[in-house]
């Protein structure tokens, strides 16, 4: 599948403001100054459960699909044990409940809490991002840090100190065929640049310290961007540069250090957590890892959003083929193409960022999906009785538009479960709602967003649905809906199998629109009332 430049009119100027409005940031510039007191004004509440049917989403020809259990906060992942337990995760992320991994009966779709992350370590900016069954132990990813938890619940800290304050965490552990764990981190940042969208997404404020760092030394070209000062109450700019934290310059020549420790990489290490190593790195957020059965790696990573004082329009996300030891271009280049390249025809401050490329012609990708439908969890089928060995089974979360980006805001994307046919590099539908898009804001009762999907001891394939998004005025950005994330089975049935589920029906825009058109009027309408307020005293 090869990605195409997209259609935009706008153009790059050279790290001029654009005609394009980037979201996070205005929104930033407007409540920074009025936050605390929105805080303490608005008290909303995210609650509620959901409906479901199965019957509201399309499969091919000889697959179903059922609810298994529901009710759960914000799950990100799931696994089994040797016994054929689910364990379901919760991430903590942007919601008012503690993580927690739930131990799913399969069977009855009961469930009951297996642990529950002590508050101490819960960072609500950031996720615990998934966790794996090995040996007896699960092997839990909190944010920037690994942990082992065992059978009676304690739990020891093996790998400290990662990189997942910012926008991107340390995500779900794989055990690989040489017995290590394997892991993604993601960026703390859009494109190297911390700013008004990381104020946005709450973390700056927390860590004003915090930013991007490199695998190995990078030498800087020097190039800042100016912006507001967001943790001045927006009085004034700063200028910023890249792997740097917010506010402070750099200049032509300067070095970088690298470390085992960084961001935008895939690591690895033995399961007690010693001899952390670099694998791959200059990915943005490689979000989901998993093994083909001829051993070779896998990696999903989320394209670049629309948002800071440096992007690309249309940066689709990827999948890619691991090369030990591989430089994948990040920030300088996305999908393999250098961002001041005329391939992309929009973005903003799109001049290289480092004076010297470790690889001047990065790997491509194995496969591009669509820009912004969140390419998350994924697993390759290996049961002949299942169909489709060797292929690829990836959930697309779906979109967080208008936040992440504007150009492709006025359909969903996402929002289902696809299947990489790894033969022909062909990206096909598998599992797809009745109505494309999320469930909550459509008539149809199927997916919510789909965050993990992971192949069962029973030969089925599960999908983990994250549940509800909502607007949350109080901080300029979002909060999830509590009780809405369910876990589905897909199996096959008996029968002539299809290639393909029917197409499912479009509509000519999001409804969507209405809530953040919603949310955005209330937080006018409570700055406007605090100001008034104000005035009166």
């Amino acid at each position: 599948m090869t990605h195409q430049p997209t259609k935009q009119t706008e153009r790059d100027d050279r790290g001029q403001a654009l005609k394009a409005p980037m979201l996070p940031n205005w929104l930033a510039w407007l409540y920074a100054p009025i936050q605390p007191q929105l805080k303490n004004l608005l008290k909303i509440e995210r609650k509620g459960p959901r409906s479901y049917n199965p019957e509201d989403i399309l499969l091919p020809e000889g697959y179903s699909i059922e609810l298994v259990a529901s009710g759960f906060n914000a799950p990100v992942h799931c696994t089994f044990d040797d016994q054929g337990h689910c364990y379901v995760v919760e991430s903590g992320h942007k919601i008012d409940a503690v993580p927690r991994i739930l131990k799913v009966d399969l069977a009855s779709g009961r469930w009951e809490p297996f642990y529950s992350l002590p508050r101490e370590r819960w960072i609500k900016t950031g996720a615990v991002t998934g966790a794996c069954w090995h040996d007896e132990s699960l092997y839990v990813m909190n944010t920037s840090t690994l942990l082992r938890l065992d059978g009676d619940g304690n739990v020891e800290e093996l790998v400290g100190g990662l990189r997942g304050n910012g926008d991107h965490q340390a995500n779900y552990p794989i055990v690989g065929p040489d017995g290590k764990l394997y892991f993604g981190q993601g960026t703390a940042t859009n494109s190297g640049i911390v700013g008004a969208d990381n104020f946005a997404f709450e973390w700056l404020a927390k860590y004003p310290d915090f930013h991007d760092l490199p695998a190995q030394d990078v030498t800087l070209s020097g190039r800042n961007y100016e912006e507001r000062d967001v943790l001045n109450n927006s009085k004034g700019t700063v200028r910023t540069g890249v792997y740097v934290p917010y506010g402070v310059e750099t200049y032509a020549g300067q070095v970088v250090k690298g470390d085992v420790r960084c961001n935008g990489a895939i690591l690895r290490c033995n399961l007690d957590g010693s001899d952390l190593e670099v694998v791959a790195w200059g990915l943005r957020n490689p979000y989901g890892i998993a093994f083909h059965p001829d051993g070779r790696l896998f990696a999903t990573e989320h394209g670049m959003d629309q948002r800071s004082s440096r992007y690309v329009t249309g940066d689709p996300d990827d999948l890619y083929e691991i090369e030990e030891g591989g430089w994948y271009g990040w920030p300088d280049f996305a999908a393999g193409v250098r961002l001041d390249d005329p391939y992309w025809q929009a973005g903003r401050g799109r001049e290289p960022v480092l004076a010297e490329h470790p690889d001047p012609d990065p790997p491509k990708p194995f496969l591009t999906f669509p820009a912004h439908v969140a390419a998350n969890g994924l697993d390759f089928c290996r049961d002949e009785a299942f169909g489709f060995p060797g292929d690829a089974f990836v959930a697309l979360f779906g979109d967080l538009a208008p936040i992440t980006t504007v150009h492709y805001a006025l359909k969903p994307r996402g929002y289902k479960v696809v299947r990489v046919d790894t033969r022909n590099r062909r990206l096909v539908d598998f599992a797809v709602n009745k109505i494309e898009g999320p469930a909550a804001w459509l008539p149809h009762q199927g997916f919510e967003r789909p965050s993990h999907v992971q192949f069962g001891p029973d030969g089925a394939l599960y999908v983990v649905d994250w549940g509800i998004i909502r607007i949350a005025p109080e901080i300029g950005g979002i909060r999830m809906q509590q009780g809405t994330g369910a876990l589905w089975r897909i199996r096959r049935t008996s029968g002539p199998r299809g290639e393909r589920p029917p197409e499912p029906l479009q509509l000519p825009a999001r409804t969507q629109f209405l809530a953040v058109g919603l949310g955005a009027a209330a937080l006018i309408v409570a700055a406007g009332w605090w100001l008034w307020h104000k005035r009166q005293r």
